[in-house]
């Protein structure tokens, strides 16, 4: 197997399972690969170039520890020059940084909550001429996916070791709260009608007791698990944000209806 920057974690390691060992090396935030459920949900959407964002690390100190175990890395064609960086830096032309709102999530992360809703309430308010600087000891990669959905470029800093700052800011054109609030009530439109629709086919679980990121890998863990003609319903604490673009983009639907500030139901179905 020739290994380029493009070739996909999972790829690696389905060639040789050497190669979980050998990434986790290179840098701590790689040790993941060594959990069974972390290793299924991420190892098929990341690269080794994406790699590098997570862990702060170049593509060609992987190559090396690839190389070590087997592994032939393509070589870059004569005449032509391969700069092989720290991660990519996004840099937005619209960024603005003369009005910054700071939001330092490590608090939050460190008591076990998804500060997803934080960061949204902390966004709908905020002007036009207005930067979110969110401060986390990673690049919150989930987040930003969704947010560039709803129409906001970022920037990525990283201005000391273990410490990244992720400015975000609307594009131009803009989005408006009342597209924030269709995007959040479309989850959660018609639940009875699934309910009904699934009764006797849905598979119960309840992910309220874990820790993050337990309730997510579980819930696609037991996804694998149900046939396109059943359901999952799911028992959570709240509605699992960063799991939803995981879902669409393995062709699930999901319907949601809250109970209480700790309990919300979920049906998740083909």
């Amino acid at each position: 197997m020739i290994v380029t920057k493009n070739t996909l974690i999972s790829e690696l390691i389905d060639e040789n399972e050497a190669a979980i060992e050998a990434i986790a090396t290179v840098n701590k935030n790689f040790r993941k690969l060594k959990n069974p459920f972390l290793r299924k949900m991420l190892a098929p959407r990341v690269s080794i170039k994406d790699a590098t964002k997570i862990g702060s690390t170049t593509i060609e100190e992987i190559f090396v520890k690839l190389e070590e175990i087997g592994f032939e890395i393509e070589k870059v064609k004569e005449g032509t020059v391969e700069k092989i960086e720290k991660s990519d830096i996004k840099k937005s032309q619209n960024m603005r940084r003369d009005k910054i709102i700071e939001f330092d999530v490590r608090p939050v992360l460190d008591g076990g909550v998804d500060p997803f809703k934080q960061i949204m309430e902390k966004l709908k308010p905020m002007n036009d001429d207005e930067t979110l600087l969110i401060i986390n000891t990673f690049e919150p990669v989930p987040l930003l996916n969704i947010l560039k959905t709803e129409g906001y470029e970022y920037e990525v800093e990283r201005p000391e070791a273990g410490v990244v700052y992720t400015y975000l800011t609307r594009v131009p054109e803009g989005v408006t709260d009342e597209k924030l609030e269709i995007k959040e009530s479309d989850i959660v439109l018609e639940f009875s009608d699934i309910e009904n629709r699934f009764e006797g086919k849905m598979k119960e679980i309840d992910v309220r007791d874990l820790e993050m990121p337990m309730p997510m890998v579980t819930i696609l863990e037991e996804l694998e698990q149900v046939s396109n003609t059943d359901a999952l319903y799911v028992h959570h604490k709240r509605l699992p944000q960063y799991l939803i673009p995981e879902l669409e983009s393995r062709d699930y639907k999901m319907v949601s209806q809250e109970i209480d500030d700790d309990n919300m139901k979920i049906i998740i179905f083909k």
